[in-house]
């Protein structure tokens, strides 16, 4: 026997509710996650800006993109020390910096395909992170994407679940469109903590 249940909005279900209700959803996971994401600025030897990038702290660390490495990093308000450098062909594109403030650690969970997620980083000379809502699009391991709006500015920067759970850091753009990112997943930087001595994710 086969039923069929029939739901229409008449049925209960308000429109302006659901979006309510998603908003307020993307509020808390902003307000859980970004107060741990911080803006980080490159210079050159010669002391001239060459990039930003993000990064977030992560207990006593701030985990970022490897990519930057090579860069003398200046978290607006300290300089920072490298701790764990990436390794040999930033694979995992991570490294590990240090400054003088540390933070609890966001919990991890599993990649789900299609999963909704946020990315949060800086962009131009903005003071605060800012958030950017896709799904995840790819979780074959060494091509683990989202598909989000990320600007220059959020390599390093967390991507999370809806729960606020670390889903993994983001690289950069693949190919030519913006809005298809590659991430380091979760699995990679809790390994990259460990082998580097600190605590891995939870």
């Amino acid at each position: 026997m086969i039923a069929l249940l029939r739901i229409t909005l008449d049925d209960g279900v308000d429109p302006v509710d659901v979006g309510a209700a998603v908003e307020m959803l993307d509020q808390a996971v902003y307000a859980k996650v970004s107060p741990l994401v911080v803006k980080l600025i490159g210079f050159s030897k010669d002391g001239i800006l060459v990039g930003q990038f993000s990064g977030f702290m992560h207990g006593e660390v701030i985990v970022a993109a490897g990519h930057m490495q090579g860069y003398p990093t200046d978290g607006f308000e300290e300089d920072l020390e490298v701790v764990a450098p990436s390794p040999p062909g930033n694979v995992p594109d991570l490294i590990l910096l240090k400054g003088s403030r540390s933070a609890t650690s966001l919990w991890s969970t599993d990649l789900e395909i299609m999963a909704s997620v946020y990315a949060l980083g800086y962009t131009g000379t903005e003071n605060k992170p800012s958030c950017s809502k896709g799904s995840l699009s790819s979780t074959m391991p060494g091509s683990v994407a989202i598909t989000a709006h990320a600007d220059d500015g959020f390599s390093g920067g967390p991507v999370v679940d809806k729960h606020g759970r670390l889903l993994g850091v983001v690289k950069g753009a693949l190919g030519t469109t913006i809005m298809r990112i590659g991430i380091t997943p979760n699995y990679d930087l809790h390994t990259y903590l460990l082998q580097s001595g600190y605590p891995g994710l939870i």
